[in-house]
């Protein structure tokens, strides 16, 4: 496997690679949708929130609101830069993001690749500078790319892999005693 600077790698517009959507007549992401606490009961959906704590998790509710939306294995992105991978349904809150990719399913090895990509786009996201879901769509990632110029997610899976067997591997030694902590 070729190391991550060995790769040829390209930009990607968000808007090029991830579910959008027409509202307004504005190309934007899928977002979530303010819902009074009142409308929200308890129950067993996750509701993600712009919190950096708890994978975005806020709460566990239902709703039969009009605005109640869920999403099914996605990366939230909120307005003020956090950025998890949910491979579970759950429910956002206004300025809370959704990113499907358009033609893959995530799942946490290619999620993490991408995550890592997309802070990066954002890295400069607060309060005062925040993302919103027609400026998203504009970001740009860096991605391995393929022999096609397409994204190279079967790399992008497979490094995070091998990175996270050997990280493994490292803990079992460090925690069994079998490797040399100076």
């Amino acid at each position: 496997m070729l190391r991550l600077n060995e790769k040829k790698w390209a930009d990607f517009f968000i808007k090029d690679l991830f579910i959008t959507e027409i509202y307004n007549n504005k190309l934007q992401m899928p977002t979530g949708a303010y819902i009074n606490k009142n409308d929200l009961s308890e129950g067993s959906i996750p509701r993600i929130t712009v919190t950096s704590q708890n994978n975005g998790i806020d709460s566990f509710c239902s709703s039969s609101h009009k605005n109640f939306r869920k999403f099914t294995n996605f990366i939230s992105v909120s307005f003020l830069g956090t950025v998890f991978y949910h491979p579970y349904t759950a429910s956002l809150d206004m300025k809370v993001h959704c990113l499907q990719l358009k033609d893959r399913e995530l799942n946490k090895y290619l999620s993490l690749f991408l995550i890592t990509e997309i802070k990066k786009s954002i890295e400069n996201a607060s309060y005062g500078n925040q993302i919103s879901s027609t400026d998203l769509p504009n970001k740009k990632i860096m991605l391995p790319i393929d022999n096609n110029g397409s994204p190279d997610y079967e790399y992008m899976e497979k490094y995070i892999e091998k990175t996270v067997a050997s990280k493994r591997q490292e803990y079992i030694k460090y925690f069994t005693g079998s490797i040399n902590v100076t």
